[in-house]
C-alpha cells in the first residue's frame, strides 16, 4: 500500500480548512476556543434524584405542551378508524386529556450496521403518521407522539441521519425522490440518501478509485489532527466514510468526488433546525460504550468486548456524559473534548464522528501483531499506517479527551485517564439502547424496543440484548428500573417472543416502563417469503433493489402482529402504549385491551400476572438457539 502523497494532502487541505475569522463559519474540524465563563461539568445529582439538563428539560416540556396533545389526538383518530371492536373509553380519555398526563413514549433502535438501520427505518415507518399505509393499519402517528428516540451503532446512523436531515419521511431519507441539490453557498443543506449501492469503505468501481477515496478520508482525518492536535484513531477515517451516507452534503454523483460531505454539521448544531425549533421531532440520543483502563474480564458477557459494569455514555444535542452513579456527570456537547476552564474545544461533536464512535466495532478484532492486518479492515489499516508513519494510531477505539479526569476517583473507572477510549454502543452486549430511556429523571412510561442484532449464526435476533439489559439494570438496584424478561435466549425462541411483538412488564410496579419488543427474529410469520432481513453486519453495500426488498420485509415483520396477519395489531399496540397512564388513573383493563394484553404480555414464571400462558405463534421453534454469529 502506498502512503498518502503530499500532493494529495496539499491539494485537499485548503478545502478542508476552517475559517476561524467568521463566528458563523461551520466548524469543519475541531479547534481550540476560549471557554465560557460557566462551569463545564454538570453533576446529574445523586442516583435517586438525578435531573435533566436545562436544555433537554425545556425541549421536552415545550414538545409536551405544543406538539404532543395534537399528535396523540391524531394517533387516536388513526387507531379508532382501524379498530374493531372499539377501544375502551379510557383510551380516548387518556389521549385527549393532556392536563391529566399523556403517556410518555421512548423508542430505541438497535445496532447491527446497515441491517439495523434498514430494519429500524421500516419499524419506524410503521409508526409514522405521514405514511398512509401505517395510518390505515392504526399504527401510524406514534413516532410523532414519542418523546425520545435513541439509537446506537447502525441505529445511530438512522437516528442522527433522520434528525440532521430535518426529520423527513423514511422513503425520503433513504431514497430521495429527486437528486439532492443544495442552495448556493450551503453544500451541506441537502441529504442525498443512504446511497447504499456505494460501499462505506470500498466504494470505487476499481481498486484505484477505492484507493483514491480512502486517501481522501485520510486527508480529512489529517486535517482534523492538524486543527485540533488530537491523535488519529481508526474512528476518524471510519466516520468520514459514514458521513458520505448518513449526513447531509453527499449525493450519488459526488460520493467519490469533492465536497464537504457533512463536515461542520455538529450534533449540538441540530438545535437550529426548523423541526427542532418547532419541537417536531423526538429528542435524539446516541449511546456509546467505553473501554475501561483495566477491564475485569469476569464482567464481560461471553462474545462481547466491554464489561457490563463499564460506564454507558450518551450523546445528545445539549450534553454528553454518563448517568451511571460511578460518574453521573455531563459536559456540554458543543464543548466535547474540553478538559479545563481556560482553553476549550469546539467542533469535535461532528455528527459523523458521533456515529463513528457508536459503531466502532474494531475493538472486537485482535489488534495485536498481524491479526488486525488479516481482519476485514486490514487494507484500511495498511493505508493508515503508511499515511501516518511513526505515529501511534489507536485501532480499537475512538479517542476523546476526558473532560471528567479527576471526577469521582473512587468510583469512576477513567478518572485518571487523559482520553476516553470509546467504542460501539453495543460492545457490552446491550445492542438495543434502552439504558438512556430507563433514567428515572426522564419518566418514560413505555419503550418500543426495535431489535435487529445478529444473535444467531443466521444473523437473527434471539432476545440476548434484553437479557443483558436486565442483568445490567439489576447491578444498579432501583436506578434503572427494567421489567422482568426471560432468563435465556432459549425461552425467547421456544415461546416465539423474538418472532412476534411481545409486551414485557405488564404487571410491574409503578415506575417501571413497559417494553414493547419488535425483533428481527425470523422471516414473516405468514411463511410466504424467504428471509432477506438477516444480512451480515459486515455487509456495507446494498443495491437499491436489495435495500427495498429488505425494507418491505422488515415492514411486514413490524406490522404482522402475533399471528402473522396483522389483524388487531394497531389496537393492541394502542392498549399497551396507554397502559401505564391507565394504571395511574386507577382504571381497570377492560374490553379489547384486556384481551390484547392477555395475548401479548409475557408473564414471568410463578408470577401472579393476569395473562395466560405465552402465545406460541407459527414459526416458534426450539432450534437455532445459537450464540452470536456476527459482529453487531
Amino acid at each position: 500500500m502506498r502512503a498518502l502523497s503530499s500532493r494529495v494532502l496539499l491539494a485537499l487541505l485548503p478545502a478542508l480548512a476552517v475559517s476561524q475569522s467568521s463566528p458563523s463559519a461551520p466548524l469543519a474540524n475541531p479547534t481550540q476556543v476560549p471557554c465560557p465563563n460557566v462551569p463545564l461539568i454538570r453533576s446529574a445529582g445523586p442516583p435517586a434524584q438525578q435531573s435533566l439538563s436545562s436544555g433537554e428539560s425545556s425541549y421536552v416540556s415545550s414538545r409536551a405542551d405544543s406538539v404532543l396533545p395534537d399528535a396523540w389526538k391524531a394517533y387516536l383518530d388513526n387507531v379508532n378508524a382501524a379498530s374493531s371492536p372499539p377501544l375502551p373509553r379510557y383510551v380516548a380519555e387518556i389521549l385527549t386529556c393532556p392536563s391529566e398526563g399523556l403517556p410518555k413514549l421512548g423508542i430505541a433502535t438497535s445496532g447491527g450496521g446497515y441491517r439495523a438501520a434498514f430494519f429500524g427505518a421500516a419499524a419506524l415507518t410503521s409508526l409514522d403518521g405521514r405514511n398512509t399505509t401505517s395510518v390505515a393499519k392504526g399504527t401510524g402517528g406514534l413516532l410523532q407522539a414519542a418523546t425520545y428516540l435513541a439509537g446506537l451503532s447502525g441505529g445511530s446512523w438512522l437516528t442522527l441521519a433522520l434528525s440532521q436531515a430535518n426529520f423527513p419521511t423514511f422513503p425520503e431519507l433513504i431514497f430521495p425522490p429527486a437528486p439532492a441539490t443544495s442552495p448556493a453557498g450551503d453544500p451541506n443543506a441537502a441529504f442525498g440518501g443512504f446511497i447504499p449501492q456505494f460501499d462505506i469503505t470500498a466504494p470505487g468501481p476499481t481498486a484505484q478509485d477505492t484507493l483514491a477515496y480512502i486517501e481522501v478520508l485520510l486527508a480529512e482525518s489529517k486535517a482534523k489532527q492538524l486543527s485540533s492536535g488530537l491523535p488519529i484513531t481508526i474512528t476518524d477515517p471510519w466516520s468520514r466514510g459514514l458521513a458520505r451516507h448518513f449526513v447531509n452534503g453527499t449525493t450519488a454523483q459526488n460520493v467519490l468526488g469533492n465536497g464537504t460531505h457533512g463536515a461542520g454539521i455538529l450534533l449540538s448544531g441540530l438545535t437550529s433546525l426548523p423541526s427542532f425549533q418547532a419541537h417536531a421531532q423526538p429528542f435524539p440520543i446516541v449511546v456509546v460504550n467505553s473501554i475501561p483502563p483495566n477491564p475485569n474480564v469476569s464482567e464481560i458477557v461471553p462474545g462481547d468486548s466491554v464489561p457490563l459494569t463499564s460506564e454507558i455514555w450518551e450523546f445528545n444535542v445539549f450534553e454528553s456524559g454518563s448517568w451511571d452513579p460511578s460518574l453521573g456527570s455531563f459536559i456540554p456537547t458543543a464543548l466535547l473534548g474540553s478538559t479545563n476552564s481556560s482553553n476549550c474545544m469546539a467542533g469535535l461533536d461532528q455528527v459523523s464522528f458521533i456515529q463513528g464512535l457508536s459503531s466502532n466495532i474494531f475493538n472486537e478484532f485482535n489488534v495485536s501483531g498481524g491479526s488486525l492486518q488479516a481482519s476485514p479492515i486490514g487494507p484500511l489499516v495498511s493505508l493508515v499506517e503508511a499515511s501516518f508513519p511513526g505515529e501511534s494510531v489507536r485501532y480499537d477505539a475512538g479517542a476523546v479527551p476526558n473532560p471528567f479526569k479527576g471526577v469521582n476517583p473512587a468510583t469512576y473507572t477513567n478518572a485518571n485517564e487523559d482520553f476516553l477510549a470509546l467504542v460501539d454502543g453495543g460492545s457490552d452486549g446491550e445492542v438495543v439502547p434502552l439504558q438512556p430511556l430507563l433514567v428515572r429523571a426522564r419518566g418514560i412510561d413505555t419503550i418500543i424496543a426495535i431489535d435487529a442484532a445478529a444473535d444467531t449464526t443466521e444473523n437473527f435476533t434471539n432476545g440476548t440484548d434484553l437479557i443483558n439489559t436486565a442483568k445490567r439494570a439489576a447491578l444498579f438496584g432501583a436506578q434503572y428500573p427494567f421489567p422482568a424478561v426471560p432468563a435465556t435466549p432459549a425461552v425467547f425462541v421456544q415461546q416465539g417472543l423474538n418472532r412476534r411483538p411481545t409486551f414485557f412488564g405488564c404487571d410491574e410496579a409503578p415506575g417501571t416502563p413497559m417494553v414493547i419488543y419488535i425483533a428481527n427474529g425470523g422471516p414473516p410469520l405468514d411463511g410466504g417469503a424467504a428471509p432477506v432481513t438477516n444480512t451480515s453486519t459486515g455487509q456495507t453495500t446494498y443495491s437499491p433493489q436489495e435495500a427495498q426488498a429488505f425494507l418491505d420485509q422488515a415492514y411486514a415483520i413490524a406490522t404482522q402482529g402475533i399471528d402473522g396477519t396483522g389483524a388487531g395489531w394497531g389496537t393492541c399496540l394502542a392498549c399497551a402504549v396507554v397502559d401505564r397512564a391507565r394504571a395511574r388513573r386507577g382504571a381497570v383493563r377492560e374490553g379489547v385491551c384486556a384481551a390484547c394484553l392477555a395475548r401479548y404480555c409475557w408473564t414471568p414464571p410463578g408470577s401472579q400476572g393476569s395473562h395466560g400462558a405465552p402465545h406460541r405463534p407459527r414459526g416458534a421453534t426450539t432450534t437455532n438457539i445459537m450464540m452470536r454469529g456476527d459482529d453487531r
